[in-house]
């Protein structure tokens, strides 16, 4: 009798862990990331007799859990590339509303300005149109200004949320540590701690939704967890630390930087590959550096060729002068590295300046100028990496470079944004409406003898090429040009004799 009630004993036993691990199973359907149990039984083993080995019943071996480490793996770095994407859309979606379309647009205040000019070509003495154009001029100026300023927060937005990340990752990383040191304690029972594994790979994949992570397991059952292409985050019970800091350059961008003990690495967002962090980077470096650049490419190409326009006529002051700008242009950011050599002072001892020389061929880009080799210099245009070898005095995609007040040393850099300034700086700068040259300097008329129907509608300097010493000038057509059908050849007589030839074309 007293071995049936063993041996029933134990089956009880066995078949009531049985069914508290169903119960458990139950009991946590819902529970994110809780993995299914079951028990493990194992035959007793038998008592020796002389009549043979009598069997003793079941015995609960383990509990283990329904897990498949390589589609863990998978789900978690699928979500780590679906977080990325959504977030790179998410501030995608706020940047375009930055630039709505119809009435509240650039576009359509570029055009009321632009048709008020007309007006006021039009009607040149007319007070009440030049009014109105100066102040379309002032609402274009205003929806740059707001539109380079909304970019300016939306950055400022940016590193308040790789802050706020980089302090949930920091927190994630510390209790994966934690649970590694509990899930090493265990490591000599025989058995898994279940729950702390489920734990622990809950908290792996939700570190996945801030950066992209990767798994090593260790032979203490701890599982080291790496990011940015191999750097340790947690090893053992031990966790480094993220943190976010300034731009060497900009100090309104931020960077991230990996910190293990005394050594403090930067985190590029090439070699991050996934997560919310990695995107908010890829999209402050990428997308809003563009539209910055392509913004401030706009407003200084619209506002200095008005400017430049408006100085080739006459205003109405008495007596009359050249046309002033309309618009304020800001000049190139130029930024230097922070380990740049300084002064005692904390100024830096070396500098770079550039001014624009040739808006037409502004490039909606950031530039790097380094020296590694004293006396050499090579600018690389961000945009498309291409490199060249500059000097002081040389001009670059239609600004000029001066090395001021001295050359940079070896191993000194610039950051040089030639337009990242112009539409948050934008503003009209032009209040007397009789400031609008709307005359034009030249005049033309036609002569007595010509024998055609063509006639001058209208005459006007383009480009401040025009001087007004070689006039009076006549121009004389010769006929038919034989090389372009439609176009008639000309010579262009300046008042100092010089003759100019030229194939005319209609318009």
């Amino acid at each position: 009798m007293a071995g049936l009630l063993t041996l029933g004993a134990r089956a009880m036993y066995a078949n009531q862990a049985a069914l508290q691990t169903i119960g458990q199973n139950i009991a946590n359907a819902n529970t994110p990331g809780y993995s299914r149990q079951s028990v493990v039984l194992t035959t007793s083993p038998g008592q020796f007799t002389g009549a043979g080995f009598f069997g003793k019943g079941v015995d609960v071996q383990t509990v283990v859990r329904s897990h498949n480490e390589f589609l863990t793996k998978e789900a978690a770095s699928t979500k780590s590339t679906a977080v990325a994407d959504a977030t790179r859309a998410e501030q995608m979606t706020r940047l375009e509303k930055l630039f709505p379309p119809g009435n509240d647009g650039l576009g359509q205040a570029a055009s009321q300005f632009l048709n008020a000019m007309v007006d006021v070509t039009s009607r040149p003495s007319d007070p009440s149109a030049r009014q109105v154009a100066l102040g379309r001029a002032s609402e274009l100026a205003v929806r740059f200004s707001n539109a380079g300023q909304q970019v300016t927060d939306l950055q400022a937005g940016v590193v308040s949320d790789l802050k706020a990340n980089v302090t949930v990752v920091n927190q994630l990383a510390q209790q994966i540590a934690n649970i590694n040191d509990q899930i090493s304690k265990t490591k000599g029972s025989g058995h898994t701690p279940n729950d702390l594994l489920d734990q622990r790979e809950r908290m792996i994949s939700q570190l996945g939704e801030y950066v992209a992570v990767t798994t090593l397991p260790a032979d203490d059952d701890t599982v080291g967890v790496f990011i940015g292409g191999g750097q340790r985050l947690v090893l053992g019970n031990q966790a480094s630390t993220l943190q976010v800091g300034n731009d060497p350059y900009d100090p309104q961008r931020a960077i991230v930087s990996l910190t293990e003990g005394s050594i403090t690495r930067q985190l590029d967002e090439s070699v991050l590959t996934g997560g919310s962090i990695s995107a908010l980077l890829g999209f402050q470096n990428k997308d809003l550096q563009d539209a910055k650049n392509l913004l401030g490419q706009l407003a200084a190409a619209l506002g200095t060729r008005v400017n430049n326009q408006n100085a080739l006529g006459l205003n109405l002051a008495n007596p009359p002068g050249a046309g002033g700008p309309l618009f304020n242009v800001a000049a190139p950011k130029v930024m230097p590295a922070a380990t740049n050599q300084r002064t005692p002072g904390g100024g830096y001892v070396n500098g770079v300046a550039a001014t624009i020389v040739d808006a037409t061929q502004l490039q909606a880009s950031s530039y790097k100028l380094t020296s590694s080799v004293p006396g050499t210099y090579e600018l690389t245009r961000l945009s498309d990496g291409l490199v060249r070898t500059v000097a002081d005095g040389d001009t670059v995609d239609g600004f000029k470079i001066s090395f001021t007040p001295s050359p940079p040393a070896a191993g000194e850099s610039y950051l040089i944004e030639p337009v990242g300034a112009a539409a948050v700086e934008m503003r009209r700068v032009l209040d007397d409406p009789a400031g609008i040259a709307a005359a034009s300097p030249l005049t033309a008329a036609t002569s007595v003898n010509n024998t055609g129907t063509l006639s001058i509608d209208s005459i006007y300097a383009v480009n401040t090429n025009f001087n007004g010493a070689n006039a009076p000038m006549t121009v004389d057509f010769t006929g038919p040009d034989p090389a372009t059908a439609g176009n008639v050849l000309y010579t262009l007589t300046l008042a100092d004799g010089t003759v100019l030839n030229g194939s005319w074309e209609i318009g």
